[in-house]
């Protein structure tokens, strides 16, 4: 979806530097927002929920201080930066690893010569980090205390096991044990499962996380709400073994691109919604089940299993058409690969290549 920056600042030469960095955010595919001299706080309020990054350009206690009533936790707060104004520092406050603002600001170091003050105690000690692991590898992070526990127990040095349903490529971090059976986990204080549907029980010492790979092919009678579809969706989705975080698309034929609910729903996934014509979803030429009136109403007679596979890139069907009070759904799944060498190890410690 789209990436959303707030610039705010204070004095004449903050607002230099905010421009000089606007335009270098917006190259890089954000869209931007400015504020110059903001009076009080509520305007955080505004945008906190709204955008995905803010970045003071001024004091860090000023940016501490408005913050401080909006702030919740590290996986919903959005990153929040502070450059000073002069552009001699860059400084992440909130939401370093799962919201980007570690990353962030070792660009606008990189683009306007400026240092990157990182104080996040896995990157400090060269640490390979799970929720970083998970952010940059498209995985949905099941259990948040599990992946404190396991930053924690790296930080003082233990091996964590690690196994995988799908291909690993590059070199395994070297703080990451892997092994070739699941049951193996158990040899280890805390482990990370890299599984395609979450098991009934994990077992305590066991972080299980899930790829975002999922496309959900969507059909439905017209005026269904959007909260019927998404309570269908999360039903099936729950009685499969799939997290909602793992949907990374909904697709549909192209006469149910305005559809209302499938548009709200997509909206407040915050995910894509595609669609295809009937000659582009009738060349998909294998599916479970064909449903002669649905192909005389609309072209073809199956639009979710082939929306859903078209939308994967020709990915593996790994729910079949399921229907209920006229929606129907089906889920297919990208190929997918852990790849180290892309995600965790490009700094000294986090692995070896």
């Amino acid at each position: 979806m789209e990436n959303k920056t707030l610039l705010v600042s204070y004095t004449d030469q903050g607002k230099k530097k905010m421009e000089e960095i606007r335009g270098l955010l917006e190259d890089s595919g954000r869209t931007v927002f400015g504020l110059e001299r903001p009076r009080g706080g509520d305007f955080l309020g505004e945008y906190w929920r709204q955008v995905q990054e803010i970045i003071f350009v001024g004091a860090a206690g000023i940016a501490v201080r408005l913050c401080a009533p909006f702030i919740r936790d590290k996986f919903t707060d959005p990153a929040v930066l502070v450059l000073d104004e002069k552009g001699k520092f860059v400084i992440p406050l909130l939401s370093g690893h799962v919201g980007g603002a570690n990353d962030l600001a070792l660009f606008l170091a990189e683009a306007t010569g400026a240092e990157a003050v990182i104080t996040t105690a896995t990157d400090v000690n060269g640490r390979f980090a799970v929720d970083v692991f998970a952010k940059k590898c498209g995985l949905v992070l099941t259990d948040r205390a599990k992946a404190k526990d396991i930053s924690a127990r790296i930080l003082k040095g233990e091996k964590v096991g690690f196994y995988s349903e799908f291909p690993v490529l590059g070199r395994v971090p070297q703080e990451l044990v892997q092994v070739e059976s699941r049951q193996q986990l158990g040899l280890f204080s805390m482990s990370i499962a890299v599984e395609e549907r979450k098991k009934g029980e994990t077992g305590e010492q066991v972080l299980c996380l899930l790829p975002r790979n999922l496309t959900a092919g969507v059909g439905c009678k017209k005026g269904v709400p959007r909260r019927q579809l998404e309570d269908f969706l999360m039903e099936k989705l729950a009685e499969s073994g799939f997290h909602p975080g793992q949907v990374k698309r909904l697709a549909s034929i192209d006469r149910k691109a305005e559809e209302e609910g499938l548009k709200a729903l997509a909206e407040t996934w915050q995910i894509p919604f595609e669609t295809w014509t009937a000659d582009q979803l009738a060349a998909v030429g294998t599916v479970t089940s064909e449903s002669a009136f649905v192909k005389e109403t609309v072209g073809v007679g199956n639009v979710c299993e082939r929306a859903a596979i078209l939308g994967s890139g020709g990915g593996r069907l790994v729910l079949e058409k399921t229907a209920e009070q006229g929606m129907t759904l089906a889920l297919a799944a990208e190929d997918w690969s852990v790849d180290f060498d892309k995600t965790v190890c490009d700094r000294p410690g986090a692995g070896q290549l």
